[in-house]
């Protein structure tokens, strides 16, 4: 009995901290985990290792067989995620009750001054409608004030991806400007 009891407490704040949105770190402190919805523009740039780039519109991103869907006309083009090195996104995106974003336009005189980047495991992307351009991501790699302050921008704004860049631990860059 003595063996199962840190076992079982252990398990119970598992289950807890699930049900209150939280997971648990290696380090053991609690971080927060949010969804926080994102807008993808139509047009996509695919850069492979090899040197060579696709493109068209971002149609598929697929964590768990490691691959990502291009659709151009009434083509599909699946690739591997390992053989990419970045998407960067282009064009337009129509957001929030209809207002037209292009990609560059519409935010400060320095569209970089705003631009974030959270570094999350690829199944932290997800593609929510193809067709509106929304997407979602789960941050859980950054501290509480920092999502707070994400969130309190996504009130007001809508975050568009413009870049994601991917490394060899699956783990994505995703480079977020807010509009």
């Amino acid at each position: 009995m003595k063996k199962l009891y840190p076992i079982i407490t252990a398990t119970s704040l598992v289950f807890i901290a699930s049900l209150a949105g939280y997971h648990l770190p290696a380090t053991g402190d609690l971080s927060p985990v949010k969804k926080i919805p994102v807008f993808i523009p139509d047009d996509t740039k695919v850069s492979l290792k090899n040197g060579t780039s696709l493109s068209g519109r971002l149609i598929k991103f697929d964590s768990p067989t490691k691959t990502i869907a291009l659709g151009r006309e009434s083509k599909t083009k699946e690739v591997a995620m390992k053989e990419i090195k970045q998407i960067e996104f282009q064009g337009k995106v129509i957001i929030k009750s209809g207002r037209l974003v292009i990609r560059g336009e519409g935010g400060s005189s320095n569209p970089n001054q705003n631009r974030q980047s959270w570094t999350e495991p690829l199944q932290n992307f997800k593609i929510v409608d193809v067709n509106e351009g929304k997407a979602e991501v789960t941050l859980t790699s950054l501290d509480s004030p920092k999502i707070r302050g994400i969130e309190r921008v996504a009130l007001n704004s809508s975050y568009v991806v413009e870049e994601i860049k991917f490394n060899p631990s699956d783990k994505i860059e995703i480079q977020v400007n807010p509009h």
